[in-house]
């Protein structure tokens, strides 16, 4: 691959279509939603993509199928994100996913490996990288086994007719969204319009040494102008809803003028110039007045980072950096933000709203939490001498008191348990023993 301009600490927000973050709005706020988060904490579904990913799959690495695993790494350099484990699958479809919600990981297939160039293939794992980096593994991973999905959870939380087709719709139509985003985040990987334009030629082609030979890229671009400009192009409303009911991308034409309005637009190559939001974590304290911790040191605050992540690895509604879903984690932080210390590190963000809107958000760094009941100050883990915990009723109010005076409000018992095991590992990272239990 060519050499590319590396963006550094690029946030998903700089790249993220605006109707993506729009879908995802209404998703949250679709019937049922909070619900189908909730259920999904128990079934366990990532842990079981994962062992049927590794029992089936082949993971590369410079030992196995190597070429394509450097372009992987290369890549990832360029959105400077940590290399996702990369996995091949035996299916003569053109196909990739991302899955993993604790640990992503990509899959792309034989189908695509054979009938897309290096580029092409390049442009794909920016694609998928691009999911990663705009925290969409989670709902995509719904999106992906929506029945199943729909069935375990109903199980456990009932789920009537309508509240199921709604979700279904709902899903789907974010889905399609937040591939436009990704197409933007592939684009930005191999930082070259035309490849990323046949890539989704190719898509709509199917594989084969004989259309690779005869396609003409030309000629598909005014088929996608065409297209935009006519009737079809131009309906919308329930036709477009009953068309598009059932699928999670979007047309391949779609997706071409999408990338092409953006790259005519302007905003692709300002980017490229350097004219681009970083990820929250590679710019906090960094504007505001410089201070100190007093007591912390760098072994402390590594050691409650760790213990955070550790306790945090399987709770989906907490948020761990740096794959923190840049929405949510800029507005969270926006009110915490200017009261952060110099190299303090945002370890993770939880929302106990469940819709992401960071009004009553907690904030853990590698030094201390802040809640929304004391956004300005938070509590230093080396001063915390008990942590106490109210189960709360029938419909919540769950929540973890640290020292009878800074309370942190949890919507189940699970997210609970773990927010208090991940700061009673922090607070002994600080002070060598574990706070007082409080019931």
């Amino acid at each position: 691959m060519p050499k590319r301009v590396v963006l550094e600490a690029i946030s998903s927000q700089t790249f993220e279509h605006e109707a993506d973050r729009a879908a995802l709005e209404r998703l949250k706020r679709t019937a049922g939603f909070d619900r189908l988060m909730r259920g999904l904490a128990n079934v366990g579904l990532d842990r079981v993509g994962r062992l049927i990913n590794e029992s089936s799959n082949i993971r590369l690495s410079e030992r196995q199928v190597g070429s394509i695993y450097a372009l992987h790494k290369q890549v990832a350099e360029v959105l400077d994100i940590e290399p996702p484990p990369l996995y091949l699958q035996h299916d003569v479809r053109i196909n990739a996913y991302t899955s993993g919600v604790d640990a992503p990981f990509i899959v792309v297939t034989s189908g695509l490996v054979e009938g897309f160039s290096d580029e092409e293939i390049a442009y794909v794992l920016g694609h998928e990288m691009g999911h990663i980096l705009a925290g969409h593994v989670l709902y995509r991973m719904v999106a992906m086994h929506l029945g199943l999905v729909l069935q375990l959870v109903s199980d456990m939380t009932p789920l009537g007719g309508l509240v199921r087709l709604g979700l279904i719709v709902a899903l789907q139509a974010w889905s399609r969204c937040a591939e436009l985003t990704a197409d933007r985040a592939g684009l930005l990987a191999v930082q070259d319009p035309e490849v990323a334009l046949r890539a989704n030629m190719k898509l709509g082609a199917g594989p084969g040494a004989r259309i690779a030979r005869e396609l003409n890229l030309e000629a598909f671009m005014e088929q996608v102008r065409e297209f935009q400009d006519s009737e079809l192009g131009k309906l919308d409303g329930v036709w477009r809803a009953l068309l598009e009911f059932d699928r999670s991308h979007p047309w391949v034409v779609v997706r071409a003028h999408e990338i092409d309005k953006w790259v005519r637009g302007g905003f692709y190559q300002r980017i490229l110039e350097g004219d681009y939001q970083k990820r929250s974590a590679s710019v906090i304290a960094q504007d505001g007045e410089a201070r100190t911790e007093g007591g912390a040191t760098a072994e402390m605050a590594a050691a409650a980072e760790q213990a955070i992540k550790d306790a945090l690895r399987r709770v989906y509604q907490v948020h761990t950096a740096p794959r923190i879903p840049e929405s949510p984690l800029h507005l969270a932080l926006g009110t915490y933000v200017s009261n952060l210390e110099s190299g303090e590190r945002v370890i993770a963000v939880y929302d106990s709203s469940l819709a992401g809107h960071g009004d009553r958000g907690t904030v853990l760094t590698d030094r201390r939490v802040f809640c929304s009941t004391r956004p300005r100050v938070g509590a230093y883990y080396r001063d915390v001498l008990s942590i106490g915990r109210e189960s709360g009723g029938l419909f919540g109010g769950t929540k973890l008191i640290l020292d009878d005076s800074l309370e942190i409000p949890c919507h189940t018992r699970a997210v609970r348990d773990a927010l208090e095991e991940a700061l009673r590992g922090a607070v002994t990272a600080f002070c060598g023993e574990p706070p007082q239990r409080k019931e």
